[in-house]
């Protein structure tokens, strides 16, 4: 079975400049995405979607190849589908058994945990079409409401007097590892619902890097991990 790894790559990012390519720990940050995958040795093709030729080269320098996407795909408000829905009108899809969607902004996300997953996904292809990577969540729903422009608290209805964090356990998507069957994911534009299994993942692992404090909280985990390693040797 050919398998298929996407990682969009956009420039631009407003939340933390140059985001997908930030270092860390002296690596661009796409490039631990590309090693991971590289690692799994599961995939026939690794694509880096991206509108940058910096961004291209980069990709290109740790070994993947690059899709060069137009403007009209570049803004941040296009979505996931529109991205992945461009690469499979540019490829022989039907050589490929599923993809994989693997985003730069989880730089924790090893090849150990997408073999974990292909093989959780692989061995229940039969009743799922997808698999999400999620993580125990740190708040639970019921916890987390809007609050609007008159700052009342009119949404939170729950007697907090007698709310038990403990009683069950919720979780919640972490963006790092996505698999989809093609043909499925064009029908359906996303990756959740019944025909989806989650693949869990500690809360060290998810780091998910969208602003500055995410990356502070990055730089600090991904020290310990190498020192981790380091002594382990």
């Amino acid at each position: 079975m050919k398998r298929l790894a996407i990682i969009p790559a956009r420039s631009g990012s407003k939340g933390l400049k140059d985001k997908n390519i930030i270092d860390l720990c002296g690596k661009p940050l796409m490039a631990y995405s590309i090693i991971a995958a590289q690692d799994s040795k599961l995939f026939d093709k690794i694509i880096v979607s991206t509108d940058s030729d910096k961004y291209a080269d980069i990709a290109r320098s740790y070994g993947a190849e690059v899709m060069m996407r137009g403007e009209e795909l570049s803004g941040d408000k296009v979505s996931t589908f529109s991205v992945i829905e461009d690469i499979f009108r540019r490829l022989e899809t039907d050589t490929y058994g599923y993809f994989a969607l693997l985003q730069p902004t989880s730089p924790m996300r090893n090849a150990g945990h997408i073999i974990e997953a292909v093989k959780l996904f692989e061995n229940n292809m039969d009743e799922f079409d997808f698999l999400v990577s999620v993580k125990e969540s740190e708040h639970a729903g019921v916890l987390i409401k809007p609050i609007e422009e008159d700052l009342s608290l009119k949404h939170f209805d729950t007697d907090f007097a007698n709310y038990a964090r403990q009683k069950y356990k919720e979780y919640c998507p972490n963006g790092a590892i996505y698999l989809g069957k093609i043909d499925k994911y064009l029908e359906r534009k996303h990756f959740y619902g019944d025909k989806s299994i989650a693949y869990i993942m500690n809360r060290l692992d998810s780091v998910d890097i969208d602003d500055e404090l995410d990356y502070l909280v990055a730089t600090q985990v991904m020290k310990r991990k190498e020192d981790d390693v380091r002594r382990s040797n």
